[in-house]
């Protein structure tokens, strides 16, 4: 008889145990996707950094949210590394006849949280009228970006771009 009570007496603990921390997941999921969605929010705003940066030919503000240490590769197997080489490089592209033609649509993002520190962006984008080394027109381009972010003293820093375009594939 003492036996079974011991035994419920635990049960009940364990029940009670079980429904307070459900209770409490509970409370704290609005928070939590709350947060979640203004770091996407905060994201998406870095990336919005590139993409203006672009459009104004800016390589200060195309490259600011890079780390000091960042792993870059563009669709042309171009490699950088570091915030100072990547903003030097897009300093003289932007100069170039070939580059300043060209528009872009603004990137439509997905991101995923890998901890709460850090992310993995995934972007799309297309670009006109960008020259080619011979002065002909490119056809569209169907840009991919996969961008590692860091949340590093409250902001998030990119610490990998890879950019790739899609190619149409003749049999």
């Amino acid at each position: 008889m003492m036996l079974r009570r011991i035994r419920m007496s635990y049960r009940l603990k364990l029940l009670v145990a079980v429904i307070f921390m459900a209770i409490n997941i509970v409370i704290a999921l609005p928070g939590i996707a709350a947060d979640k969605a203004s770091e996407a929010a905060a994201i998406k705003e870095v990336i919005s950094h590139w993409d203006v940066g672009w459009n104004l030919f800016d390589a200060k503000v195309a490259a600011q949210d890079y780390a000091d240490d960042t792993d870059w590769i563009n669709s042309f197997g171009v490699s950088k590394k570091g915030k100072a080489e990547i903003q030097q490089f897009l300093d003289k592209l932007f100069k170039s006849p070939k580059i300043t033609p060209r528009k872009s649509t603004p990137s439509t993002s997905t991101i995923r949280f890998i901890r709460p520190d850090i992310a993995v962006a995934s972007s799309y984008r297309e670009t006109i009228e960008q020259k080619t080394n011979s002065g002909d027109v490119y056809p569209t381009r169907k840009t991919r970006d996969l961008r590692v972010l860091v949340l590093d003293k409250g902001k998030w820093v990119i610490t990998s771009h890879l950019i790739a375009d899609e190619k149409e594939v003749k049999p």
